[in-house]
């Protein structure tokens, strides 16, 4: 009986080892298996950093690289610059795509990085250069989107003074435009709507500066019911910053698109009224055709509108809007967008396996569009809305993807380059990627 006792007792003692050294394994494969992440999470994140250092190199140079030559020395010039392609493409505007380029050329298990830099915004207006202080012509502009928006030149509109209770009749276009130039410019003078054509009502009171905002705000505190609706007021306190903004729903706040928030959003000027001259249907065209970064003028690409190309002159006649001549403008910016697709025939080293080609100069662009359509009417007055190269006012896209080990992280940000250094704008690192595909 006893030395049953003591087996079962031995068993026992057995099965509990047994059962510790189970869990001490278990433990040991998961600590493994985290140091194995940990590792490798470290791998990538260093990927990231030399892939950062690739693409700023890039950047920052790319305009100094020799322009492409047919009978360029692709050794020696690799042999002097590694990224002298990846510059080129660049410089005369593509897309470029770095990699993917092993960490360490000695080591295959050392994980790969790959850059990809476009320019950024590159099928908008800058809105922020589209003012009195800006460059090129702001009103111009500013007049063929507004139109494209549904508002005539000519339409009035009965506006709020700053004191809330008086109101004032106003071209809605003018009121607008100098509303959004005293925003963003940098003096304190109230602007004249800047459209003065027969029949088209200028005041000198259009704008509206930082006084006519402080004024509103006061009276908006005093008529508010409680102290949860004045707070409401006072958060919603901005004046103009006379500075680039740095998100386009900041319009909301400027007089006039405050007024009438169907020019961001689109719907009728007046929600309550049937649609009329007076009251027309409105499309949210600003939104979709300004950004906050780049150049004042387009560098076109298949993700470019065409919509967005139809308000430049010279595709569009700024002094036709008919359904002809709306249609003629059409095909001209779709002959535009189509044709970036087809190669042009003085260069046979072009990579076959790219999708599109970017127009090099406005003597390029006018006769691919001639020779690959039957436009041949695009107006020279086009050139000065256009840019065929980034310039040095240029925002860039770049994506870094790090891959290790079945590892993989992603990082997209925007960047410009200032006293030749790379200033970044928006940074963002996709964590979903960033997990181990191995069990």
């Amino acid at each position: 009986m006893r030395r049953g006792s003591a087996l079962l007792l031995a068993l026992w003692i057995i099965a509990v080892l047994a059962v510790m050294v189970l869990s001490f394994a278990t433990e040991a494969h998961y600590e493994s298996g985290i140091n194995v992440y940990i590792r490798e999470r470290n791998r990538v994140n260093r990927l990231i950093d030399a892939g950062k250092v690739i693409g700023e190199i890039v950047i920052c140079d790319y305009e100094n690289v020799e322009e492409w030559s047919e009978d360029q020395d692709e050794k020696d010039m690799d042999e002097k610059d590694r990224w002298y392609k990846f510059k080129q493409d660049l410089k005369e505007g593509r897309p470029c795509k770095i990699g993917p380029v092993l960490l360490d050329e000695e080591d295959p298990d050392s994980g790969t990085v790959t850059v990809e830099i476009e320019v950024s915004d590159s099928g908008c207006f800058n809105i922020n250069r589209l003012y009195s202080g800006g460059e090129g012509d702001y009103i111009l502009i500013w007049q063929m989107v507004l139109k494209a928006s549904g508002i005539d030149e000519e339409l009035e509109v009965e506006v709020k003074e700053a004191d809330g209770r008086s109101t004032k009749r106003h071209n809605l276009m003018n009121l607008l435009i100098a509303s959004w130039n005293d925003w963003r410019d940098t003096d304190d003078t109230v602007c004249k709507g800047p459209i003065t054509d027969d029949g088209v009502r200028s005041e000198e009171d259009d704008g509206a500066e930082a006084d006519f905002y402080k004024e509103q705000y006061e009276e908006l505190e005093k008529s508010a019911h409680g102290r949860d609706e004045r707070e409401a007021v006072k958060e919603k306190r901005i004046t103009p910053p006379n500075a680039a903004i740095k998100d386009l729903k900041e319009l909301e706040y400027v007089r006039g698109f405050k007024d009438f928030p169907a020019v961001l959003v689109g719907g009728r000027l007046y929600p309550e009224e049937e649609v009329s001259e007076e009251n027309p249907e409105i499309s949210p065209v600003i939104m979709r055709t300004f950004g906050v970064n780049g150049s004042a003028k387009l560098i076109i690409n298949p993700d470019t509108k065409v919509e967005t190309l139809m308000m430049i002159p010279g595709i569009s006649n700024a002094e036709e809007d008919d359904d002809e001549d709306q249609a003629e403008a059409r095909e001209r910016a779709e002959a535009i967008i189509s044709t970036l697709s087809v190669p042009p025939d003085d260069r046979d080293d072009y990579d076959k396996t790219r999708t599109w080609w970017p127009y090099k100069d406005w003597s390029d662009l006018r006769k691919r569009v001639e020779d690959a359509s039957n436009v041949d009417d695009i107006g020279e007055d086009a050139s000065k809305y256009i840019e065929f190269k980034p310039g040095s006012d240029s925002v860039f896209t770049m994506k870094i993807t790090g891959e290790s080990m079945g590892m993989k992280h992603t990082v997209s940000c925007q960047c410009y380059v200032k006293d030749k250094k790379v200033r970044y704008i928006e940074w963002s690192e996709d964590a979903d990627e960033a997990t181990s595909s191995k069990k």
